[in-house]
């Protein structure tokens, strides 16, 4: 059986040692200290080897905008914290111990916007909007592991706008070097502007021409190349009517030139799908759930790959989903059942380094509650009540050419109430010869953490992680961030205190 190894691409280093993921903070019992907790190997299966956790100590959060984790420079972990009028940088070393704290008074204090913050080896770069009155620039700033500005540029200034102010949003490529901002502030028209981050270095400016339908749809998803190629994807005729005209449509978009592509998609509704492009293998890959009527129920999982541009060396492929995997993903006997599955949303890709991919995917659905239920009356009145699920995982193995490798169901069931599911769901850590896993058993303030290891075949173990009973920690696995192949940053978030948690698996 292939392993992890030949499988999966591996972990870019700059990508790996510091992923500019947006995150929350956390703190610990006694400042300065670190914690293994004994009661921890309590919980690990027999033969699973052990996990240390170390937990920072604990930062009040109440007056602070946000939190960007920069991730690992040298031998400190970076932290972002944007506090309205104020920004500032702290440092923790391996065991979560505050090194130093440092305020980046080069930054504006008024009408900034905090777009990225991302790291690399040896530097970190803070990308932000800054508005004066009508006018609004784009801006990079450059810092050192010590948080001393080496660098800064002007990456584009929007002029006066004073009906369309701009609205701006990133992509990011896969090594974190390059990034894309566009504005999609007017109706008619996205700019689009690419930048590479190592050498400071504006790669290329457009604004794109679309059409009604594509402003009123929305892109169906986004993809950057390390090189700076960029992919805009739209999804066209998606309905039964139509079925003969369903297609994606691919703008490819670089230095130089833009170039549209049509994929047709043959007989099936798409219900959700992801798209990412493969580096290695020089291809745009997708991967998602398809349905036979109703797009509220999947029927299986197609998989998409194309070199853009080239259409004779194009993959589709449509895998219908067996009774044997419905029934124990729903658990019960679906024989004479055809309704597939519901609810079910693609959360990742993961690439394999043979050009197939592994699709996550995820059972959650939100239920509103309000006057007709006969409850959310309050005092000031009605008040809706929304209540969470985040319920099975399934994933997927595919081959390049489309066929399965193996599939795997993972049971889980977690259930909150207005908090937008912010304890909910599920962190995946790749690892060279394993995936992992990690999840709150229950969304409530003391529980039990566990996690999955599944191995390259698809055979996978469940452990018991972690117990917070006591411990003051919620832990929001959905925002967590892996700094290596054996290690991951999770925040934990208890009474307006967050605390930094790194898990490090030996």
């Amino acid at each position: 059986m292939e392993g992890f190894l030949e499988n999966f691409i591996p972990f870019n280093t700059v990508a790996m040692k510091n992923p500019p993921f947006r995150i929350f903070f956390f703190p610990c019992k006694s400042p300065g200290s670190f914690f293994f907790f004994p009661f921890f190997l309590l919980f690990l299966s027999p033969g699973v080897q052990a996990q240390s956790m170390f937990v920072s100590e604990g930062i009040s959060i109440r007056n602070d905008y946000g939190y960007e984790l920069i991730g690992r420079l040298r031998d400190r972990i970076l932290l972002f914290r944007d506090k309205y009028d104020d920004f500032e940088v702290q440092a923790f070393d391996n065991q979560m111990r505050l090194s130093w704290t440092r305020g980046m008074d080069d930054l504006d204090r008024r009408g900034v916007q905090i777009l990225s913050v991302v790291g690399s080896k040896n530097d970190f770069s803070v990308i932000h909007k800054v508005r004066r009155r009508s006018r609004t620039a784009l801006r990079i700033h450059k810092y050192d592991p010590g948080a001393n500005l080496i660098d800064s540029m002007m990456v584009k200034d929007y002029g006066d706008r004073i009906f369309t102010p701009p609205v701006l949003d990133i992509v990011r490529s896969d090594d974190k070097n390059c990034f894309v901002v566009f504005n999609s502030a007017e109706r008619n028209k996205l700019e689009i502007t690419c930048f590479r981050l190592d050498k400071m270095q504006l790669l290329w400016d457009k604004t794109i021409a679309i059409d009604d339908e594509f402003y009123e749809n929305g892109p169906k998803a986004m993809a950057l190349s390390n090189a700076g190629e960029f992919f805009l994807i739209n999804e066209r005729n998606n309905r039964r009517s139509r079925l003969e005209e369903h297609e994606f449509l691919v703008l490819h978009i670089g230095s130089g030139f833009e170039k549209t592509s049509r994929v047709p998609l043959g007989e099936y509704l798409t219900n959700d799908m992801r798209f990412i492009y493969d580096n290695h293998n020089r291809r745009l890959v997708a991967a998602g759930l398809y349905a036979d009527k109703n797009r509220d129920r999947a029927n299986g999982v197609f998989y998409l790959s194309m070199t853009p541009g080239d259409t004779t060396g194009q993959v589709l492929r449509y895998e219908p989903f067996d009774d044997k995997f419905i029934s124990v993903l729903r658990q019960k006997d679906v024989s004479d059942d055809t309704k597939g599955v519901e609810d079910a949303d693609v959360k990742q890709l993961v690439l394999r380094q043979d050009g197939g991919v592994v699709l996550v995917v995820e059972r959650q659905h939100e239920i509103q509650r309000g006057s007709a239920a006969g409850r959310g009356f309050w005092r000031d009145g009605l008040r809706m009540v929304v209540d969470f699920y985040f319920d099975d995982m399934f994933i997927i193995a595919m081959h390049p050419d489309g066929r399965i490798h193996w599939k795997t169901v993972l049971h889980k069931k977690q259930y909150s109430q207005d908090d937008d599911g912010t304890f909910s769901s599920y962190f995946l850590v790749r690892g060279a010869d394993k995936l992992r896993v990690l999840f709150n058993d229950e969304i409530k303030y003391e529980n039990t953490c566990s996690e999955y290891v599944i191995s390259p075949d698809g055979d996978f173990d469940r452990n018991s992680l972690v117990n917070t009973v006591g411990q003051n920690m919620r832990l929001r696995f959905r925002d967590a961030l892996q700094v290596s192949a054996g290690e991951c940053l999770i925040p934990s978030e208890f009474r307006n205190k967050l605390k930094l948690v790194l898990l490090r698996f030996q």
